[in-house]
């Protein structure tokens, strides 16, 4: 089994994504996905919850402490050349920090690869990449550029079809 299937089979399939979309309906914001040369399975985490989750996403942890409960939108697990990664990603429409959602997403990918690990009895690691997308800063661009992380290994993206392979380096 693959290491991206150990994956899928630990996480819900009712967050799995099916179309190649990022988007945040309430602001009518949207990013064409392009899973190509990789092999890729996206999560969506923020999204409004059907009445079997009656304790939201996180139902052990006290939700009266908005801090404990914060998720980002997706994370995308790829497998390229033989390693596992992960985009964490956040997308907002203002100038507000994406950074406590983002760590939380990290700490949850943390958690995924502990729990493959333990069930499966192996050693898997994982890269993790922050991905941060405004919406009052993309660009209507053509050409999708080299990705580039500033030194906490995080990218502002800026543009309206993201590549996956690109954050695979």
């Amino acid at each position: 089994m693959s290491k991206l299937a150990l994956i899928d089979y630990v996480l819900n399939p009712a967050f799995k994504v099916n179309d190649n979309l990022l988007e945040e309906p309430q602001a009518s914001m949207k990013v064409a996905l392009i899973q190509d040369r990789c092999k890729s399975i996206v999560f969506e985490f923020d999204k409004k919850l059907g009445k079997e989750y009656k304790g939201g996403i996180f139902p052990f942890f006290n939700n009266q402490n908005s801090k404990v409960c914060k998720v980002c939108d997706y994370i995308i697990f790829s497998e390229f050349e033989g390693s596992l990664y992960a985009l964490v990603i956040e997308l907002k429409t203002s100038a507000q920090s994406t950074l406590p959602q983002i760590k939380a997403g990290e700490c949850f990918v943390d958690y995924i690869i502990s729990t493959v690990n333990r069930i499966n009895n192996t050693n898997h690691t994982i890269q993790k990449r922050r991905v941060s997308i405004r919406e009052f800063q993309r660009k209507k661009k053509t050409k999708l550029k080299e990705i580039e992380y500033d030194e906490n290994n995080h990218h502002f993206f800026d543009q309206n079809r993201m590549r996956i392979v690109s954050f695979l380096k």
